[in-house]
């Protein structure tokens, strides 16, 4: 139990949503460094920009890509603060210390995958395949993080622990959840595609012949759309099986909630092929899809039966 110079546990709860808010706000704001061609914009240099710890009289990718360490350092240091807390208000093994922990764990990841990506030269134009992995590595890293956060502060705001299910809810479960972790990654290389060739572009650099691994980033494009239709169809059953079932208190909200995010994003996600994939849309679509990963899990959180095997 804490001591009593030790945060309160409402304060901590407070804190984690807090902390998930700003961290999906940087992980937008990553997506425009992309979207915009900025990742460049500090050189092969990591941590320093350009070789400086901040650069005078930048170019307008510079301030952009400045701007995205700067905040995601701040980020790390709120996630590492938000462990400390986690560990000072409740005891060894506890649900919400686990969590903060596995936060800290896949953002500290987070941070090497972004210096790799910089200095290995994997940013601006740059169309290999390496690239693409490493981004898909990036994108789902980046989900379990946020799983982790959004856990984190629900279950410091008094949430019961996670159970695992049996049997045809273990299935819809995993698939859903997996899906979607697999659609984000696949996603990322979408977005990345739609960076380097837009528009018409695409369809005239596959004409044109491309390298194989760049060619194979242009044909996972076009598969995106039909893998996240059908992992939709997954999550779909997820949330019907969370109304008509309910565990949790939360569980009708919860799966309204998924229900919701997921015909908003499906639509977005469509009208982002129909306009080629404009900057402003790119960004709603990714929002959108954090919105929706956070939604499920914790739907997934609060719908788990209580009679199963701890996860």
């Amino acid at each position: 139990m804490p001591g009593g110079g030790q945060p309160p546990r409402r304060a901590l709860a407070v804190a984690a949503w807090l902390v998930l808010a700003f961290t999906v706000g940087v992980i937008v704001w990553g997506a425009y460094v992309r979207a915009t061609g900025s990742g460049a914009g500090c050189g092969a240099h990591w941590p320093l920009c350009n070789g400086v710890v901040v650069p005078r009289s930048p170019e307008a990718a510079t301030r952009i890509e400045f701007t995205h360490r700067v905040s995601s350092g701040l980020a790390l240091l709120l996630v590492a603060g938000l462990a400390v807390g986690a560990a000072r208000a409740y005891p060894r093994r506890h649900r919400v210390r686990r969590g903060a922990v596995g936060a800290l764990a896949f953002m500290l990841v987070e941070a090497l995958l972004g210096a790799a990506l910089v200095l290995f030269r994997l940013v601006g134009d740059n169309p290999s395949l390496v690239r693409g992995v490493v981004g898909a590595l990036h994108l789902a890293n980046t989900m379990l993080l946020v799983a982790c956060l959004a856990l984190t502060a629900w279950w410091a705001s008094g949430a019961p622990p996670a159970r695992w299910p049996r049997g045809r809810e273990a299935w819809l479960l995993g698939t859903a959840l997996g899906g979607l972790v697999l659609v984000g990654a696949s996603g990322a290389v979408a977005a990345l595609g739609d960076t380097l060739f837009p528009g018409g572009e695409r369809a005239a650099a596959l004409a044109a012949g491309l390298p194989w691994g760049t060619e194979l980033l242009l044909r996972l494009r076009i598969a995106h759309p039909f893998l996240a239709l059908a992992v939709a169809a997954a999550v779909g059953g997820m949330a019907v099986a969370g109304l008509r079932r309910p565990a949790g208190a939360a569980a009708p909200a919860l799966a309204g909630a998924v229900l919701l995010l997921l015909a908003v994003q499906l639509l977005a996600g469509l009208v982002n092929v129909a306009l080629a994939a404009p900057v402003w849309l790119q960004l709603v679509h990714l929002l959108l899809a954090d919105l929706l990963w956070v939604a499920v899990v914790l739907l997934a959180a609060e719908s788990l039966p209580a009679g199963a095997r701890p996860a």
